[in-house]
């Protein structure tokens, strides 16, 4: 069985989560100092998450 690249969850949250990145590092967006500190952090991990899985593919242990 196939799984097509559009309909994995992995993908969407990356992607959303390269959205807001960029919205927060181009336009200025700012949030409470923690937060910010924590977005820096969380959001390029989860955008590479994304990047990397590939959803046609069995995880092999």
């Amino acid at each position: 069985m196939k799984q097509n690249r559009f309909r994995s969850w992995a993908l969407w949250t990356s992607t959303a989560a390269l959205i807001v990145f960029c919205l927060k590092e181009f336009f200025g967006i700012d949030a409470a100092q923690p937060v910010n500190a924590f977005l820096d952090v969380l959001l390029p991990v989860v955008t590479a998450f994304g990047i990397v899985n590939d959803p046609t593919t069995r995880g092999r242990l």
